[in-house]
This record gives structure tokens, sequence and C-alpha cells, in this order.
């Protein structure tokens, strides 16, 4: 595959399924060269090669907890391609649970992929940033300002990618790096039916499309979402048309969070 330097390039991480991989699809709709990191799995080859159908696609296996290993991947992306132009951090997922529930194990995994993964892919990226006038776009969630007694990693992380990214949006205005968050609520993905259905058998009927509809109505929401909701924000955000929004951290859940 040989490399068109003229096209603009992204790198996704945790872009082999779920929102990552909805986001992947949605930038190389637009054209986006996609670099596809995630862990070393069969669905990174899969999805890898929808993308690249579409546009133009790579796949880069790596494990974001050893984040020492995070510059030499983002110097490869920048080398294959010759230039890198977004990153969306978007891997990392957090085990369920309240105080009790959760090790130290699970804290530190939590924390060392979603969020020192993060800092790190971002920092090492940066500079390629700062040479094409690009952006960073970060996939947090609903609970860094919506607490859950039963998702404290997820919440604690969540919360630190909000603070993290509005602090590196000063840089990246005396960069010309733009950097925005994305606060997905209740997103449809296989871990959403995996508790829907728990949920039916503890309501005792066992129908988990009825646990979610009545769900929906406990949380007061419009819908759950779908990845595909995410991907259009993100691409939204990354090109000419959010041009102007920077600094920024956007909920995307269907009314969940009521703050103002």
């Amino acid at each position: 595959m040989s490399a068109d330097s003229t096209r603009k390039v992204a790198l996704v991480t945790g872009g082999s399924q779920g929102i990552g991989r909805a986001i992947g699809l949605r930038l190389a709709q637009d054209g986006w060269v996609v670099a596809v990191v995630a862990m070393d799995t069969p669905e990174l080859a899969a999805t890898t090669a929808e993308i690249d159908a579409l546009s133009q696609a790579r796949g880069y296996a790596a494990d974001l907890s050893a984040t020492e290993g995070i510059p030499a991947l983002v110097g490869k992306v920048a080398a294959d391609f010759g230039r890198l132009d977004l990153v969306v951090n978007c891997a990392g997922a957090t085990r369920r649970g309240g105080l009790a529930d959760l090790a130290d194990e699970d804290w530190q995994h939590g924390f060392s992929v979603k969020f020192f993964g993060t800092v790190a892919v971002t920092r090492a990226a940066w500079p390629h940033l700062v040479a094409s006038g690009g952006s960073v776009v970060t996939i947090a969630g609903a609970l860094g300002h919506t607490p859950s007694a039963d998702s404290l990693i997820g919440g604690a992380i969540c919360s630190a990618l909000i603070n993290f990214c509005k602090a590196l949006a000063e840089t990246g205005r005396r960069d010309g790096v733009r950097v925005n968050s994305i606060n997905p609520g209740w997103i449809d993905t296989g871990r959403l039916d995996s508790m829907l259905e728990q949920k039916a058998v503890r309501d005792g009927h066992g129908d988990p499309e009825r646990a979610g509809r009545e769900f929906v109505d406990e949380l007061k929401i419009l819908r759950f979402g779908q990845p595909c909701d995410v991907a259009e924000l993100v691409a939204y955000l990354s090109d000419g048309r959010g041009s102007f929004i920077h600094g920024a951290s956007i909920d995307i859940d269907g009314g969940l969070t009521k703050g103002v």
C-alpha cells in the first residue's frame, strides 16, 4: 500500500470495534486515511479491511497500557503516511462496580489505558499535529460530570480526561491545534446488550428489549445512542465545519446530563 501524503491522516485508538470502529468508517467516508490502533485481535484486521475499502487504512496492533512504546507507534504512523492531522482517543473500557467491588488492579488498568494511554498518544502526536494544524478529539464520557456509584472507575477517568482536554486547549491555541472532548451517554454496543440481558433476568421477565425500553424511561433520555451518532460528531469536529469549536466538552447523551 503506497501512502499519499496529500490526504489527511487520522489516528484512531480503540479503532477496531464499537465507537472507535464507527469513527474510522465515518472518517473514511469523508476521504480520511485512517490508522486503526487497537489490541492485536481478529477485529483489528477485519475493521481495517472495512475502512480500507472506503478510503485507505492500516492497522497497528498496540497495548496502550505499555506507554513506553507509544512514541514509536505514533512515529511509525506519521512516517508511513507522511503526516498526521487528527488524533481520536477512543481506547479503554473500564470495569463497572462500586467501591467494594473494585480492586487496585481494576483502577490501575483502567487509568493505564484510557487516561495515561490518551496522554501518551496525544503527547507523541503533538509535534505532528502542530506541523499540520491538526486536532485532537478525545472520547471521555457523560460519567465525567454525571457520577454513578456503580461506575466509579469510568467516572473518575472521564472527569480526568475532560479536565486534561480543557487544560490542553490552552496549549493548543498557542500551537494551532484544536482540542475537544466528547461525552457519550448510553451507547448501543455489546456491553450495553450484556447489561440489558442481566437487567431482564433481575426484573424477572427475561426480555432484553423490554428491559431496554424501561431503562430508557428510567434514565429519561430520548433513546440509546448508536456508535454512528458519536462518529458523526467526530467527523464534524474534524473538518472545516468545526473549525471554531475549541476547548469544548460536548455531551452526546440523549438528554442524560441535566446540569447547566
